[in-house]
């Protein structure tokens, strides 16, 4: 991947997030790049960006009289704060309201979760999107929540796999009919790749630009540590542990989903295998799955002074890792 995009942007007078100064400390790595895309349209190798991110700071800009970075920033506050009340929505039709409680601030103060519904990412969307379309779906209100699973389809490549426990879930219940709440998201999908084909002739660009953003390796974790295993019997290597401690975890979080709601267990693991063959490093899988929401339903407890404990190791941890984001730091 080329130099971090923000000192660009940042140093040139003319950028948008240089119209005002401050809101560098929320603009890291790949956030500029959703404003470029909101302002001046899509370039290669812009595609992986989907337009649910740009689509709403186009619209709060607009709103704020043309300051596009500064709707860039509420718009991320809004759905950081809307995707923790959703959470708490959800959470509460699992558990006890105390654990509940517990469970959403665990989630809200996680440090990965702090620092990518803080900065201008698409994450804090994404969040919102996809708890919400569980959350209508459970209280059978399937137009809502099929207009939030398109929007979550439409945020993240992997957004529509939100759809799978939907699906699942109403093929079990024999309501053939509800079926058809699942052609919008998918119908907005279908329109992405439409256009994508007419821009650029490739109708999966948003995948196939995935490549330029790899700067390591072109492998996946899967690949990675077949790699390095075959290497390690040689005597070359060893296996990078981290890979292994996140993949053992993740595994381990989804069969405890599984024991909670066996059709909600199917997001995460499908986007766990999907992410197996796209993602290189460990840090880039714990950024992925803090996002998937039915992880944190599996963290439980109605001890407060745990809690308290867990929260207090967990801000000043968010906080640092937001730091190092901002002063032009990978974090995942």
């Amino acid at each position: 991947m080329d130099a971090n995009p923000s000192l660009f942007l940042l140093g040139n007078t003319t950028s948008p997030i240089a119209s005002s100064s401050w809101l560098w400390l929320f603009n890291a790595w790949d956030s500029p790049h959703f404003l470029l895309i909101a302002t001046a349209g899509y370039s290669h190798p812009q595609y992986v960006f989907l337009p649910g991110y740009p689509i709403i700071i186009r619209v709060m800009g607009a709103l704020l009289i043309g300051n596009y970075p500064l709707g860039a920033f509420v718009a991320t506050q809004i759905f950081a704060l809307a995707s923790i009340v959703m959470f708490q929505l959800v959470a509460e039709q699992y558990m006890a309201p105390r654990e509940a409680v517990y469970a959403t601030m665990f989630m809200a103060t996680f440090p990965y979760v702090f620092v990518f519904t803080t900065l201008g990412y698409s994450e804090s969307l994404f969040l919102f999107a996809t708890v919400s379309a569980w959350y209508f779906y459970k209280k059978e209100q399937l137009i809502a929540s099929s207009l939030m699973a398109g929007i979550a389809s439409i945020t993240r490549i992997y957004g529509v796999a939100i759809l799978v426990p939907v699906v699942l879930d109403l093929v079990r219940s024999r309501n053939y009919r509800r079926l058809t709440h699942v052609l919008f998201p998918i119908g907005l999908l279908g329109m992405w790749a439409a256009y994508c084909y007419i821009a650029t002739g490739n109708p999966f660009v948003s995948w196939t630009d995935e490549s330029y953003w790899v700067f390591d390796s072109k492998l996946g974790l899967v690949p990675t540590i077949l790699s390095q295993i075959l290497v390690g019997l040689k005597g070359c290597c060893t296996l990078d542990p981290g890979i292994l401690v996140s993949v053992a975890l993740f595994g381990y979080l989804i069969i405890m989903i599984w024991k909670l709601d066996r059709s909600l267990a199917t997001y995460p693991l499908a986007v766990f295998i999907a992410i197996l063959f796209v993602v290189i490093t460990h840090l880039s899988i714990l950024r992925f799955f803090s996002f998937l929401f039915p992880i944190w339903l599996t963290i439980r407890t109605r001890n407060p002074i745990i809690a308290t404990l867990c929260i207090a190791l967990f801000v000043p941890m968010s906080i640092l890792l937001w730091y190092y984001a901002i002063t032009l730091t990978f974090v995942g």
